[in-house]
């Protein structure tokens, strides 16, 4: 699964048409990926929402949010142009992935990262699809306001897990959007792409 997470990562690159593709100046972060079913839903259009909370530690570091059409092998991505767009709720910010199932898809997988340092709260995931023009349907998901009882706090994701001293994931009851929790990401002491390769003369 990592080698294919690692393709995804790739096919987010080349696929998305997202202003968000700023420069990323971090090397290293932590991500998490959901997977939604949407075998039933070829040709349909849909949006995918996520709450977030950021307090990054300096003004390089944020959260980036992009998905892609997955096709019926482990591999299989398909160029998706999809469109990301943020707006305020009180102190979160809510991302949404729009965009339209491929006729060859079987589900759609959609990536979460930080990248950089600061503490950052993931709330509130939620799916809709289209049935008809102007009808939305909200689908359940898994573990998708991270409630859940399990110990693993990201089932129903895959996941980064680097063993590091720097980055610590945990559920925060402090901070939430909805239910009584949320996942807390906190990044500390990464360097910048830029610090890593100056030279000095």
């Amino acid at each position: 699964m990592k080698k294919a997470i690692l393709f995804f990562l790739l096919a987010c690159a080349s696929f998305s048409s997202y202003s968000q593709s700023h420069w990323y100046y971090y090397a290293e972060e932590f991500y998490f990926v959901k997977e939604v079913p949407v075998k039933d839903f070829k040709g349909k259009n849909f949006r995918y929402e996520i709450a977030v909370k950021a307090n990054p530690y300096d003004t390089l570091s944020k959260v980036r949010v992009h998905g892609i059409n997955v096709g019926a092998g482990r591999e299989e991505f398909i160029s998706s142009d999809f469109t990301v767009e943020t707006r305020n709720e009180q102190d979160w910010i809510i991302y949404t992935v729009a965009g339209s199932v491929d006729d060859k898809a079987t589900r759609l997988w959609f990536y979460t990262a930080v990248n950089g340092n600061g503490r950052f709260n993931f709330d509130d995931i939620s799916f809709y699809v289209e049935l008809e023009s102007g009808q939305w349907k909200q689908l359940p998901l898994s573990n998708n306001s991270f409630e859940t009882k399990n110990k693993n706090i990201f089932e129903g994701y895959y996941v980064s897990k680097r063993g590091s001293s720097t980055l610590t994931t945990e559920v925060s009851a402090d901070t939430f959007k909805t239910g009584k929790h949320s996942l807390q990401v906190t990044s500390r002491k990464q360097q910048s792409v830029s610090l890593l390769t100056t030279t000095n003369e």
